[in-house]
Parts: structure tokens; sequence; C-alpha cells
């Protein structure tokens, strides 16, 4: 079956891939849905799909501003035993292409360009255009290319009268936004295993994979989470000439940022593996027109990637952070307003200041207390007014959680300074095999013999890594605690359960193992961005089939 699977396999995934990476998918755009009719003319010209049109289609992303859709098709076999591939189909924006923008999805051109201006470039990328070992271009990599290998292999199991088990593929738009397409794709695996009484042994991505050394390529058992907390600190205003009379909030804030910025005791530790620290995306003050007062607030969110850690633990690790930061911050003024007072010999009394951190939904339930229904109503209008801007492209979705905590303090009477924590989206799980119970020995094992045959049959040495930490869709793959996590994310995110939504009890109940096979790419997102000819034409489409016949038991 290996034989006839990938004899020549090369020219149909170079047809694929340089149609693919032609259709211009910029994420969280209009463009994403014209890689839907490429699909869907790319499942409709296989034989096996014109007989069974029932197993290929579009599933509508629900409530998308867009209107995007998850595109599927599935190669029914016998049994219930089912390997689902999973790929994303948008990309990340050119601005950085300049003036080769015109040239950004069309691989062949861009190298001509490229070559032009090859001495600009850093040594690396230089290197690899002037070999020829690569192929550049937007998408080249992340990851057109793995959804290329992903297609024309499922082309040729298309071929197959009598496949023994399933093999199911899922393109999803909106990965490098906020995973709304692999949210909807969890519904669309329910419905399917519902339906055709499939049993999902293992997810498969193919994104592409880094290299610390270049002769080692990369398999990952899983993927790093991600949270993005937000901090809304309210001030207390004053002219600036009265400047100790108020608190400035944008202090605080940068108190707070100095406290979190690469702070390793927000990282996880499993082996010898580590999240990145944390590194804040977004600062800014909240005074929309200039005078000599203080800005009335001032607010920011930090990225945070996890291993292990769930949204309570961290949020309550912020929280304490956050008061600290705040009583230092209180302590400085007070010895410099005391200096600043004998200075012009005058008594000192300490600033009225105290520290006070606390979350968005006691936030929330503070406002409720005070205005009930009132509040309440009042709360949902502009929720829904919060959806029209988003939509109409006016607010985004991180400006809109201060846009709602702001809301909320209508109808607070305690104005005195404050520090508000809570979540923006998207949440992304972290996942990891090993943390999966009754896991079949057929997934436990098939990093290793994966790797054993690559090092038999190409001599490429492959390493094993528990988290792919590049962010990925495998994050909802599957879920411990959807319970737990589900009460906070209800508390802490604003905009959970009405703009932003995750199947967290259905990510649970269908839990799978997982893996991602890709390529060798580099620098994604930028210029630069390219992918390892080898590995997309030859290896990474022979260790993708490996996997699947061993997951399905071709081999015996």
């Amino acid at each position: 079956m290996q034989h006839l699977v990938l004899e020549e396999i090369k020219k149909n995934i170079e047809d694929i891939f340089y149609s693919y990476v032609k259709v211009k998918s910029d994420t969280n755009t209009m463009l994403e849905r014209d890689i839907e009719p490429f699909l869907m003319d790319f499942f409709s010209s296989i034989d096996y799909f014109k007989n069974h049109p029932e197993h290929y289609g579009t599933y509508k992303i629900e409530n998308d501003a867009l209107d995007r859709s998850v595109c599927w098709g599935l190669v029914k076999g016998n049994g219930d035993d089912t390997v689902v591939l999973i790929h994303h189909n948008d990309v990340v924006p050119i601005e950085d292409f300049g003036t080769l923008k015109p040239f950004a999805y069309s691989p062949s051109e861009l190298e001509e360009e490229l070559m032009k201006i090859k001495d600009a470039l850093l040594p690396d990328a230089k290197a690899d255009l002037e070999s020829g070992d690569f192929i550049f271009g937007r998408g080249a990599a992340d990851m057109k290319a793995g959804g290329s290998i992903q297609l024309a292999l499922l082309k040729r199991y298309a071929q197959f009268t009598s496949l023994q088990g399933n093999i199911l593929l899922i393109s999803v738009p909106d990965e490098e936004n906020l995973s709304a397409g692999m949210m909807s794709a969890v519904s669309l695996l329910k419905g399917l295993k519902e339906k055709y009484s499939l049993n999902y042994l293992m997810m498969i991505n193919s994104e592409p994979h880094e290299r610390m050394n270049k002769d080692i390529g990369v398999l990952s058992e899983g993927s790093v989470g991600k949270m993005l907390p937000f901090f809304y600190v309210k001030g207390f205003l004053t002219h600036v000439g009265k400047i100790f009379q108020g608190i400035n909030p944008v202090s605080i804030l940068s108190e707070i940022v100095n406290k979190t910025e690469l702070n390793l005791e927000l990282s996880d530790f499993i082996g010898d593996e580590a999240s990145p620290p944390p590194t804040w995306l977004y600062f800014k003050e909240r005074k929309f027109q200039y005078d000599v007062s203080l800005p009335p607030s001032a607010a920011g969110c930090l990225s945070i990637l996890t291993l292990n850690r769930e949204p309570a633990s961290m949020l309550e690790s912020l929280r304490e952070i956050s008061l600290q930061a705040f009583s230092e911050l209180i302590e400085s003024m007070n010895a410099k307003y005391k200096i600043f007072r004998e200075k012009m010999n005058k008594p000192f009394e300490p600033l009225p200041w105290q520290a006070k951190v606390v979350t968005f939904k006691e936030l929330y339930d503070e406002a409720y207390e005070a205005y009930g229904d009132t509040f309440k109503q009042r709360y949902y209008e502009v929720l829904i007014d919060i959806e029209n801007k988003i939509q109409a492209g006016e607010l985004s979705m991180i400006e809109s959680n201060f846009y709602l905590v702001e809301a909320v303090y209508e109808y607070i009477n305690d104005l005195s300074p404050r520090v508000v924590i809570g979540l923006a989206p998207p949440y992304y799980p972290n996942v990891a095999n090993m943390y999966l119970d009754n896991i079949s020995e057929k997934a436990k094992n098939l990093s290793k013999e994966i790797m054993d045959y690559t090092l038999n049959n190409f001599n490429q040495q492959y390493s094993r890594e528990y988290f792919f930490t590049g962010i990925s869709d495998l994050s909802y793959t599957s879920v411990k605690n959807s319970k737990v996590i589900h009460q906070t994310l209800e508390g802490s995110m604003p905009l959970f359960g009405t703009l932003y939504n995750i199947p967290i009890e259905d990510i649970e109940a269908m839990s799978m193992p997982c893996i991602n096979i890709g390529p060798w790419g580099k620098e994604y997102h930028k210029l630069t961005e390219r992918v390892y000819k080898e590995d997309l034409f030859h290896r990474t489409p022979e260790i993708l089939h490996y996997a699947i016949s061993r997951l399905l038991e071709w081999d015996k």
C-alpha cells in the first residue's frame, strides 16, 4: 500500500501547494472565505467524493461576522477507527512585504524578486535562498505546506475501495486570530462522530516545525496553552500641579508590567521543556483628549503561555503580584511626598491611598448589588453595542474588554483607585498526551516508532517534545477539569458566553491524543517565510503516511 500511496506524490503536492498558496486568505478578513470554493472544488474533483457527496462539505461558524466555514472531507473505510488530519488555511497579512506585496502569494516570482535584494537579507535567509532548498512565500510554511501534504494523501487514500478505518480531514480558518474555526470544528467532530460512529484514535496536525539543530526534526505530542490576562487600572484624577492629591494609573500599571514582563515564576517547567516567559502585548492610558489632568485610567494585556497551569491559579498569582506592585508604588509615593514636604518645611501626613485589586466578576457583582436590574439591563445593552462595533470593525476584541469595564464603572460608587483583572479572548488550553488517561498503546508509542522509522529510512534524526510552543489548534483536542475552567472563564472573561465561546465540555468529552507532524519551516509571519522542499515533497508525506498506517494498522 505504501508504494501505491506515495508513488509520484510529489507532483500531486506541487499542484495543490502552489494553487493553495495563491489563494489569498488573510486572517480575520473576508479573504478567508475564498479558500472554501478552492477546497470544495478539490473534493468534488475526486471520484470518491463524486460518488459520496455526503462525505465532504462546509460547516458554518456560528454567529461569525465574516460568515466563514470549516471545510471537511471524510474517506470512509471499514470499521470505526478514525484518524483526524487538521490544518488551518488562514495566513497572516503581508504588510512586511513592502514593494514585494504583488509577489507574496507567488513563490516562483517572489524567489526571483528576492534574488535581486539577497544581499539585504539576513545571512541565513540569503544562504537558503541561494541554495534552492527552500520555497519562499506567505503561507508557504505556515501552513499551506502541511495542508497540501494532507490533501494529497487524502486524495490517494480515496482511491482504495477496501480501506481499513477512516481518514477525516478538517481545514479551519481563523487559527492566526481567535481559533473560531477550530472551536466550530469541535462541534463538527462531535456531529460526525455520532452520524458515522467514528472512534477518533488521534488528531494529527501538520504545522511547520522549527529546528534548534538543522539535522534534527521535531515531533510534538501536545501544544502550549495561552491566556491573555487584562488589567484595567482606575487612578484618581488631579491637576498635574497638585500631583500628590491624585494617583496616576499609568504608574500603577507600569509597576505591574515591571513585575510580570519575562517573569519566570509565571512560566511552566516540565522536564526539559518550558513555556516562554510572559510578555505585554498592549499598554495604553485611557485618555482621549489633552488636558493638564492625570489620565483617569490605564489598561493593558499580558500574554502568558502555559504547560500545565489553569486560569484560576494564574489569575490568583496575578492578583497577588498586582497587589504587591500597587502597595510598593504607594510606599514609594509616600517616601517622595515626605521629602517633598520636608523641603518646603511643611508637615507630612501619609497619603490616603490603599492598594486594592479585584477581579472583573467582583466589580460586576459590586455594581449589581448597588443597582440591581437597572445595571444588568444597561450591561446587556452595552454588550450588544460592543458586538455591533466589533462587526463593523470599529472596536477590537481587546479594547472591548476595557469598554465593558468602563460601562460597569458607571454603576460603581467607590471611585478610589484600584486594579481590575480579567481574561480577554482567546483562551488556549495546554494539552499533552502525557496528561491523558487510558491512551492507547498505538498512540503512546507513535513518536518513538516514527523516530526509529526516519532514522532507518532517511538517516534523519527526529526528537520528541511534549509541547508545540508556536500555539496551535491542537489546544482544542483535549482538556481536563472543564467545569472548573468554564466557571473561571464565565466569571473572569467578560466576553465569554456572548461574543466568545469555547465548547469546553465537548472538548473534554471528546478528548483524543494528538501529534504534530509537519515540514521544517523558518521565519513564519515574515518576508522570508519559507519551507524546506525535501520535507514538503518527500519526507513529511512519508512520515505522515507511516503514522496513519501504524494507527490504523495497515501494515499488519
